[in-house]
């Protein structure tokens, strides 16, 4: 009998050092929806003396917009005639060479850039300025086979991704301005400017 009560007790006692525990596991994963675009100046200056050279868009070249380039276009032009900018500036006012960069970072699948509107307008009309998006890295593609003017719809999508679009993606951003040569430009000149606004969205 005295063993059996030993024996109990120690089961019991064995059962009392037993504990359990119960941790919870908890995932927070945000959304990541994130667009930015480093120039925030594309100017096209017909007035500026030192400017010269070429931007190769598509595989086509256009020239850059200048005082030299401006008067050649009177001299020969019977139309229109595109130009790429004099130069493209950032923030910080530094030369950012012939293109804006866009970089996308997401972890949603699909999600699409577009100009969701315009700020300004512009004597010669907003659609004299053009855009193409050229696919650097990443996913999606970009729906610009041809400099488009920035009016051909309302909202005009750039690039996009159908589908596996999580992950960083870039793209050159490039515009263009239309010079007519029918155009009466004011005794005080033209000196305007329109804000492009583009948007990031995703289903």
């Amino acid at each position: 009998m005295k063993r059996k009560l030993v024996a109990l007790m120690a089961l019991l006692a064995s059962l009392s050092l037993a504990q359990t525990a119960s941790p919870k596991v908890t995932v927070n994963i945000p959304s990541v929806l994130q667009l930015t675009l480093d120039a925030t100046d594309y100017l096209f200056d017909f007035g500026d003396a030192s400017a010269s050279g070429t931007v190769t868009i598509g595989g086509t070249p256009y020239t850059k917009a200048s005082w030299a380039a401006y008067l050649t276009f009177l001299d020969t032009a019977s139309g229109t005639q595109d130009f790429a900018p004099t130069s493209i500036r950032d923030a910080a006012e530094n030369d950012l060479g012939d293109y804006g960069t866009v970089t996308v970072r997401t972890n949603r699948a699909q999600w699409t850039v577009k100009i969701d509107s315009i700020s300004g307008t512009l004597t010669l009309g907003n659609g004299r300025v053009k855009v193409f998006a050229e696919k650097v890295s990443g996913k999606g593609a970009s729906w610009t086979t041809t400099p488009t003017p920035i009016t051909a719809a309302s909202p005009l999508t750039l690039f996009n991704a159908g589908s596996g679009g999580q992950g960083r993606s870039v793209y050159k951003l490039y515009y263009l301005f239309t010079m007519d040569i029918t155009d009466d430009i004011p005794l005080a000149g033209i000196n305007q400017q329109i804000t492009v606004n583009l948007l990031l969205t995703s289903p």
